[in-house]
């Protein structure tokens, strides 16, 4: 008989409600981790899709400053802020990854946009963002904004390329902003049937409905406090207005300001705004508007930060009923654009306004101008030798030197003028209501004050400046021929003798247009071979044998045919090309004598005379030129002879020591020296016996009169008796006639050069005169 199974209703009922418990348990605990984790992980991508929707806005507000700032020519690159916009939004749009953006966040992995709203919003938004920078580049590139096709549908009313473009960025910003609305939706939607499952699930197990439902509580209070840090730890600064005061403050706006948040809410707020802004925000405040506001709002130190603000009308908003600041501290930025314009329109060593700054006055000025009738007056002016002083001294001292400068014309200028420098040595002054002997009266002031010693690093310095003044008696006019004309009565000044003023004439343009002509053409015919030289002989009056010749400059222009030296040497040494031209002729006359002594047709003793220009001596590069040019010619020093004008030699200041240190250097080598049309300077007797001097050259003024003329002839005799005296050969130029010869050897003159013996001849004439003074030497030789 089989044993019955003895009753126990609770054991493996028991046992079986513990079991059921647990798998339920451990179901619905599955069920709950599985939901939770989903949840979980579906809120983490929805937080990056958020942060990167509420990112575009501040893109498309970066983008806009970026393009004008970029068309105002300061540093910025609105082609990258783009490119970022339209990742970003196609990120949010398609997944993928949406790009990292400087001083915001980091790479972040996006899922493909859900639902039908989302997805439609965020294609709107790229299309706008299209849009946007179409707009932008098109403003950069000069284009017309309103050629740019609108992909988004969007109907704009301004034609205004800027209007444009900020209207583009705020539909780009609101579009952006209703996404990430509709994703925060959605959000809450999800977080809503989280909370009904887990409802469901608490009801089929009491004790695993309360787990979970504590465990809900747990992850909705940690998703909270996430959402809650992520606003208060937010850069941006958030206020909230309601009934005329302030309701609601960021944290981070409180951490600006150094303050607690009870002394920023209610009225107490417009007690740190700054009362030329508090119109402003009072009416945004107040009305809603304007959308974009910039105040400024005094902090803990008592410093003026500036904040930029959108302005969000919620009043509305059952939730909010107010209207939302939504703004960040730009304080930094308007630094750096406060900086940024300063360098743009003001000079960097001396502070002083700079050309565009000046010009931009000048127009404004005119402007004043052609509406009172009232006169106004430019000065330009341009220091003498400051190259010389920089080249000697060094920049670092020529800097100073400009600084002085700049200080001393500042003293002396009413506060209404406008003073610049344009750039090197170059200043401007602009002086309204101003007629001629006012202008004239100034720029004396200015030769008078920079005449004065300027002692720097134990050097005391004299400059001078040479002073073009520009009228305008007053109406309408430009600034261009303003400036221009003020060049031109400079130029003049240059012209006339440095250290000194002159006043724009309408003939100046004229004269001064002829000048840069032919400076252009003789820059081309240095480049194009179009110089040659000529050489004229130098006769020993004691045996009519040559001793030597002088090196002469000859242009043969294709246009003017053969022109002067006396029509093109001037402007060379005004123009500056003069020391270009000289190295040319220093370098054809020593490569000509060395192949004349190399062919053995030099008698002992012959020397190439070459002219130096005091601009040659000035630019302080002779003495290298000069050696080089013996070095590769192989010449020796003692057949190469300088001639220099008596004034040269005489200049006083750095640049006649330096010319006189230089010809020493060389005399020293070997060189021979001459003092060229001697009798017509101011040199001393004292002066003449310490410089580095071989030979005087009797001017041929003298010579010229020498035969009817007693005073010629008295002084040409004491030229060549101050000569002797001193150890000195002595030379007569242009001698054209018997009797000029005949006395001259009389008074005993050494050496003699003119149309009377040979005019100046190129190379291969020379070559046969050569041969016919050796014959005459041989023969003297054998009759002796």
């Amino acid at each position: 008989m089989r044993r019955r199974q003895a009753f126990r209703p609770f054991t493996q009922r028991g046992r079986r409600t513990i079991v059921a418990i647990l798998l339920t348990f451990a179901l619905f605990f599955t069920l709950s981790v599985t939901v939770s984790i989903w949840a979980t992980s579906g809120s983490q991508h929805r937080t990056a899709v958020l942060e990167v929707a509420a990112r575009q806005r501040t893109l498309a507000e970066r983008y806009v400053k970026d393009v004008l700032l970029r068309r105002d020519g300061a540093q910025a690159d609105p082609t990258r802020t783009g490119k970022l916009l339209a990742r970003s939004a196609d990120a949010l749009l398609d997944g993928g990854v949406a790009p990292a953006v400087d001083g915001d966040d980091d790479e972040t992995e996006l899922p493909r946009a859900k639902g039908a709203t989302v997805r439609a919003q965020l294609e709107q938004e790229r299309r706008l963002v299209a849009d946007l920078t179409g707009t932008g580049g098109a403003l950069l590139s000069g284009r017309p904004a309103t050629a740019v096709r609108l992909t988004a549908h969007e109907h704009l009313t301004t034609r205004a390329p800027v209007e444009r473009l900020r209207v583009l960025a705020a539909l780009t910003s609101n579009v952006s902003l209703n996404a990430a609305r509709t994703i925060g939706t959605e959000d809450d939607r999800s977080i809503a049937r989280l909370i009904v499952i887990q409802v469901l699930l608490g009801a089929a197990g009491l004790l695993t409905s309360l787990l979970l439902a504590l465990g809900l509580i747990a992850a909705t209070r940690r998703q909270t406090a996430h959402f809650r840090s992520l606003v208060t730890s937010s850069t941006d600064l958030v206020l909230v207005f309601g009934d005329g005061a302030c309701r609601y403050v960021s944290r981070s706006v409180a951490n600006m300001l150094g303050r607690p948040e009870e002394d920023l809410l209610g009225e107490g707020f417009a007690r740190f705004v700054h009362p030329d802004d508090l119109a402003s925000v009072c009416s945004a405040h107040t009305h809603g508007e304007p959308h974009e506001i910039v105040f400024r709002m005094v902090n803990e130190f008592d410093e003026w930060r500036h904040l930029e603000a959108h302005v969000t009308d919620l009043r509305a908003d059952r939730q909010i009923r107010g209207v939302v600041l939504n703004g960040r501290d730009i304080t930094e930025r308007v630094r750096l654009e406060e900086e940024l314009t300063r360098q743009a329109f003001h000079d960097g060593l001396t502070g002083l306004p700079n050309r565009a700054l000046f010009r931009d006055r000048l127009d404004q000025a005119l402007a004043r101008s052609e509406r009172s009738q009232d006169p106004l007056a430019v000065l330009l002016l341009d220091l003498d030798g400051f190259k010389q002083v920089n080249d000697s001294l060094g920049h670092d001292l020529g800097d100073q030197l400009l600084e002085e400068v700049a200080g001393r014309f500042d003293d002396i200028i009413r506060p209404a003028d406008t003073l610049a420098r344009l750039g090197g040595d170059e200043f401007a002054l602009l002086l309204e209501g101003t007629q001629e002997p006012q202008a004239v009266a100034a720029a004396k002031r200015l030769l008078r004050r920079l005449s004065e010693p300027i002692g720097l690093a134990g050097h005391e310095l004299a400059l001078g400046a040479s002073i073009g003044v520009a009228i305008h008696p007053g109406g309408p006019a430009r600034s261009d021929d303003l400036l221009r004309h003020a060049d031109l009565a400079m130029y003049a000044a240059k012209e006339a003798g440095r250290g000194r003023h002159e006043v724009f004439r309408y003939d100046m343009a004229r004269e001064l247009g002829e000048l840069l002509g032919l400076e252009h053409e003789l820059r081309l015919a240095l480049q194009r071979g179009e110089f040659s030289l000529h050489y004229q002989p130098e006769i020993a009056l004691d045996t009519a044998e040559i001793v030597g010749v002088e090196a002469l400059l000859r242009w043969h222009s294709p246009t003017r045919g053969p022109v002067p030296p006396a029509e093109f040497i001037p402007t060379a040494e005004a123009t500056g090309i003069i020391v270009p031209l000289g190295e040319f002729v220093l370098h054809e006359a020593c490569t000509q004598t060395a192949r004349w002594l190399a062919d053995s047709a030099l008698p002992e003793g012959f020397v190439t005379w070459v002219n130096l220009s005091g601009k040659q001596l000035s630019a302080g590069c002779v003495g290298d030129s000069v050696r080089q040019v013996l070095e590769r010619t192989g010449l020796p020093p003692s057949c190469l002879g300088l001639e220099v004008t008596e004034t040269t030699l005489v200049e006083a200041g750095l640049s006649g020591e330096r010319a006189r240190a230089q010809l020493r250097a060389l005399h020293d080598m070997g060189v021979r020296i001459a003092i060229d049309d001697f009798g017509t300077g101011f040199s001393s007797l004292g002066q003449l016996r310490s410089f580095p001097v071989d030979l005087i050259k009797v001017d041929r003024s003298f010579v010229q009169g020498i035969e009817h003329d007693a005073k010629d002839a008295a002084i040409t005799a004491n030229l060549v008796s101050l000569a002797h005296a001193l150890g000195l050969l002595a030379v007569a130029e242009g001698i054209e006639s018997d009797g000029q010869l005949t006395s001259l050897r009389e008074l005993g003159c050494d050496l003699a050069q003119g149309f009377l013996f040979a005019r100046p001849a190129p190379p291969d004439q020379i070559d046969g005169l050569l041969a016919e003074s050796a014959k005459l030497s041989r023969n003297r030789e054998a009759a002796a």
